[in-house]
């Protein structure tokens, strides 16, 4: 009685444990489909990101190449300023991928000036108080323009910061060192140097000497104590390097204003 009731216990735990196996095997192929399917929505999703990303930073060039229409920049300015900025990023030590992610939203840091209006933007005399305050304000339509999405916190931070000064005199904030975010303190001095070097319908361009001489200080126009003394520092050593890199991405802007000024005076000619 005992050794049947022995063998019918080995029987019983033997179906048992086959029955549990053969659950763990059903389980594990169901899990192994899951995570494939997993992985197939994983791979969709992300896709579909990196083509919404691809799309809004495309989008986002876009708008800044209107905004420096829209201001009357010529001469590839927000290009200019996206690959100097990258420059300083790379020499101040930061990663590649904030150096890829400076190079790509810096020429996005105008894109609020599409909210300012036109006639006080190209006013060719001096500004009112009252036209300055609204100038200012492109920053704040900035950041409203890119939104809070933490993927381009980066775009953000630029457009909102980079008239913020080292020594705390900037706008909007008034932030001082290091409250500023580093990306928006290398474009806020890129964006002086290049507009030292542009010509516009209103000034004559300086030379890369001439614009060095400014932004150290050494002229009454801006003051060295504007800006971290670690980029301005990188300006001073890579002088050289940055001069062929803005000549590189530049065109000959003497040319195009010559040429609009042949074509204005076609057109008055005809008319």
């Amino acid at each position: 009685m005992d050794v049947e009731c022995k063998v019918w216990e080995i029987v019983r735990f033997s179906e048992d444990l086959r029955y549990f196996v053969r659950s763990y095997v059903e389980a594990l192929q169901e899990n192994i489909a899951t995570k494939q399917q997993l992985q197939a929505v994983y791979s969709e999703v992300h896709f579909a990101y990196k083509r919404f990303h691809e799309a809004y930073i495309n989008f986002a060039k876009r708008l800044s190449v209107i905004a420096e229409a829209y201001d009357e920049q010529t001469g590839n300015h927000i290009e200019r300023v996206g690959v100097l900025s990258a420059f300083i990023a790379h020499k101040l030590g930061l990663d590649d991928r904030m150096v890829e992610l400076i190079k790509t939203f810096a020429p996005l840091h105008d894109i609020g000036k599409l909210l300012v209006p036109k006639h006080i933007l190209n006013k060719p005399g001096r500004l009112t108080p009252e036209e300055f305050e609204e100038v200012k304000k492109h920053t704040l339509y900035g950041a409203q323009i890119i939104g809070d999405d933490p993927s381009f916190e980066v775009a953000k931070n630029i457009a909102l910061y980079h008239h913020e000064k080292f020594d705390g005199s900037g706008y909007p904030f008034g932030l001082k060192g290091d409250e500023i975010p580093i990306e928006a303190q290398i474009v806020a001095v890129v964006d002086v140097y290049d507009a030292l070097r542009s010509r516009r319908s209103y000034k004559k361009e300086l030379s890369h000497e001439e614009a060095m001489v400014v932004l150290l200080g050494k002229d009454e126009r801006t003051s060295f104590t504007h800006f971290n003394p670690r980029i301005l520092s990188i300006f001073v050593k890579h002088s050289g390097e940055i001069k062929m890199l803005w000549d590189s991405v530049s065109f000959d802007q003497r040319q195009f204003f010559d040429q609009r000024d042949h074509d204005k005076s076609d057109t008055s000619k005809t008319s």
